[in-house]
């Protein structure tokens, strides 16, 4: 006993003088999702440890230790724009052939660059020998097929789209629709879901399930074996799969049943500021700007130049009669010359350095994920306009805990605009409340991307985590559910009741007889 004792603990030993051989791909067409994952990548390299990945971008600073497989040319959200008129009233099935769509297609864009060819060819030919498999899984799983190709090695899921269902499915973590919203940001700080927000949820939770099942994870069986020729189906590849990594925090999330082997690490791209770009500082501080200044931007999926013109030109005007100077990242150049004198454009600004500056009052913002998580970081309060996906879920739960303020792009008009914009900017309960979320946010023993490398080495170290495995997944699903024992019970209950009546009707037979016998004899 002594023995194995020992040799557990040796196992839990942090990493030492051992670097690890990482498999890193991410692979999802979203430059924002990129700068989320791209920082585990970092700190892994940081600790010493070797990162082969294929990646949609290229890194911003080489590594002796990182081989990189960038993928050529532009990605699938550069070259199929959102309909911004549109997508904010896509109907429950409209948005999920929309989200599928964008998985198939992104991911045959990257099976046919010559990025991942070449990577193909490393892995064949030289086998690397990777001791872990880190993965962007949900929405680009046919890639796991890349487990069977370097020998089925202990996986790591991360996803930056909070925690979808499919991850709580992945690692055997119970769902309930009544405690958090499908494809929502999550709980409300323990605030039940109203009875309308339960059946929406249950409502969404039937639609995507459905489809999941039934339509996309066939897609996905095919096309693994089409890529990746003798490898066993998604089901079967899902098993190596350690512990997920999900993009959420308690502060901001609200809390939620997990099992162990999910680990919350949201905002691991959120962090102090670096220095600002000289003239980037000379327009916001506090001698340019003394009443404050607000930001704009709406992330990297979402183009501030496709907005119409008569929006964004209510905008401007909102802009022009606000105190504060607005710096705002937009894409063209064919707003230049309509500008008020307090507004300037950039079509690329550092989003997480900005919103450290003191100066700042708020943050236009399109609620994406990443955004809402580094204006917590930083404690600035938020106005939105979401369009799409886990924006909608990000904007109605910034104004449940009283951080930030909607506007819907299709009906905003100027003075809508502006009202709101200044109920932001002068409103002190939206920084006050803010400022609850930050300290929340930031009060954590390690830093998120801290916390995902140690496990990321922790999965390394145990081959795979085996403690912290689920016993719901040696379970079929009537299983979890109780389903056979409540069929049981019911079958149990059904055939006493059967017996009470069969007894009861024999001894009522056997006392008519004997009245009947009695009634002859006299």
């Amino acid at each position: 006993m002594l023995l194995v004792a020992l040799a557990t603990l040796a196992a839990l030993a942090p990493c030492g003088a051992s670097p690890l051989n990482v498999l890193f791909v991410s692979t999802v067409s979203s430059p924002s999702h990129y700068i989320w994952v791209s920082s585990l990548a970092g700190e892994l390299l940081r600790r010493g440890h070797h990162v082969t990945e294929l990646v949609i971008k290229p890194p911003a600073t080489p590594h002796p230790n990182r081989t990189s497989f960038v993928i050529d040319g532009k990605i699938y959200a550069e070259t199929t724009p959102v309909d911004l008129e549109t997508i904010y009233d896509h109907s429950l099935f409209e948005e999920i052939h929309f989200l599928y769509d964008f998985c198939r297609d992104s991911a045959n864009i990257v099976f046919e660059s010559k990025a991942f060819a070449d990577l193909l060819k490393l892995l064949k030919q030289k086998k690397p020998d990777f001791d872990v498999f880190v993965l962007d899984f949900p929405l680009q799983e046919p890639f796991i097929g890349l487990n069977y190709i370097i020998g089925r090695k202990p996986m790591v899921a991360m996803t930056a789209f909070n925690l979808p269902v499919d991850v709580l499915t992945l690692m055997g973590s119970p769902y309930f629709p009544s405690l958090l919203p499908y494809s929502g940001v999550g709980a409300h700080g323990g605030d039940p879901l109203t009875f309308s927000e339960r059946l929406h949820s249950v409502y969404r939770w039937i639609g995507y399930t459905t489809y999941i099942n039934w339509v996309y994870r066939p897609d996905v069986d095919k096309m693994i074996a089409e890529v990746f020729p003798g490898a066993p189906p998604l089901a079967e590849l899902e098993k190596d799969v350690a512990i997920s990594l999900v993009n959420t925090n308690p502060a901001l999330h609200g809390a939620m049943p997990l099992v162990p082997s999910i680990v919350e690490v949201g905002g691991m791209q959120a962090r102090p500021p670096k220095p600002l770009p000289a003239d980037i500082l000379e327009w916001i501080n506090e001698k340019a700007a003394p009443h404050g200044f607000v930001f704009m931007s709406f992330g990297t999926n979402v183009r501030a130049a496709s907005l119409n013109k008569g929006s964004r030109d209510a905008i401007l005007r909102a802009f022009a009669r606000i105190k504060q100077r607005v710096l705002w990242k937009y894409e063209d150049d064919d707003i230049l010359d309509k500008l008020p004198p307090n507004v300037r454009v950039s079509k690329w600004l550092p989003q997480n350095d900005i919103l450290a500056h003191p100066n700042i009052r708020c943050f236009v913002s399109h609620n994406g994920g990443l955004s809402t998580q580094e204006a917590s970081y930083h404690g600035v309060p938020i106005l939105g306009m979401p369009f799409f996906a886990d924006q909608l879920g990000y904007a109605k739960k910034g104004e449940r805990i009283g951080i930030s303020r909607t506007v819907i792009y299709r009906t905003a008009t100027e003075e809508t605009f502006y009202e709101a914009l200044t109920d932001v900017i002068n409103n002190p309960k939206y920084r006050a409340n803010m400022k609850v979320v930050q300290n929340a946010v930031r009060d954590q023993k390690e830093t998120p991307v801290e916390r995902a490398a140690w496990y990321v080495e922790m999965v390394a170290r145990t081959g795979g985590a085996p403690h912290l495995r689920s016993p719901a997944l040696r379970l079929r699903w009537y299983e979890v559910w109780m389903l056979d024992i409540l069929a049981a019970a019911a079958l149990a209950v059904g055939l006493a009741l059967w017996l009470v009546r069969r007894l009861l009707g024999a001894l009522c037979s056997s006392g008519g007889a004997r009245r009947r016998t009695k009634a002859k004899a006299h």
